[in-house]
């Protein structure tokens, strides 16, 4: 079932003005739709709208990665989907020995080591917990606050982790913006 969020929800999440979650949607950057006199903007379009509305323009690679449906992704790694399933992101290795996820179009992968996948593994077991996609404010006890702190980052690729975790079976998608961690 797809979730949608009313422009002041996104602004509150976004922390900025409504009016700017508005300009948006007029300038046809992120789309929405309208029910009588309301505005409602699908939960997928607030992740494309991640990669179209980037304050730094996404770098050009010299061996730009295909985002075509059916093409192989360079260098043995391949395509996992985004927990809507409308994005997808490129992966080498596993949870289990290791990854680098590239987001979106980035040129450079983020690297999880193997020590960072069993320490998280350990950490969270099982039971339901907060992805914490917020750039700014993951959250306590989010996916996202754990990556920032072990891995001394100030991006947060939670979002990416998350999607990778229950593409191998390891979580699964609960309500919006959570995940459930499977016993192992």
């Amino acid at each position: 079932m797809q979730i949608y969020l009313t422009p002041e929800e996104l602004a509150q999440e976004l922390k900025v003005q409504t009016e700017d979650v508005m300009s948006l949607i007029e300038q046809g950057k992120l789309r929405a739709i309208r029910v009588g006199h309301s505005v409602r903007i699908p939960e997928a379009e607030v992740e494309r709208m991640h990669v179209t509305c980037a304050a730094v323009p996404i770098a050009e690679e010299a061996n730009p990665v295909p985002n075509v449906e059916g093409e192989t992704p360079p260098d043995g790694s391949r395509w996992c989907r985004t927990r809507t399933g409308r994005a997808k992101f490129r992966v080498f290795g596993s949870i289990a020995n290791g990854a680098d996820i590239w987001p979106g179009q980035m040129r450079y992968a983020i690297k999880f080591p193997k020590h960072f996948m069993d320490a998280m593994l350990q950490h969270f077991r099982s039971g339901e917990i907060p992805v914490g996609g917020k750039f700014d404010d993951a959250g306590r006890g989010s996916l996202g606050e754990f990556i920032q702190q072990q891995l001394k980052i100030k991006m947060n690729p939670a979002v990416y982790l998350a999607a990778l975790l229950i593409d191998e079976g390891y979580a699964e998608s609960t309500r919006r913006g959570y995940i459930r961690f499977l016993k192992p």
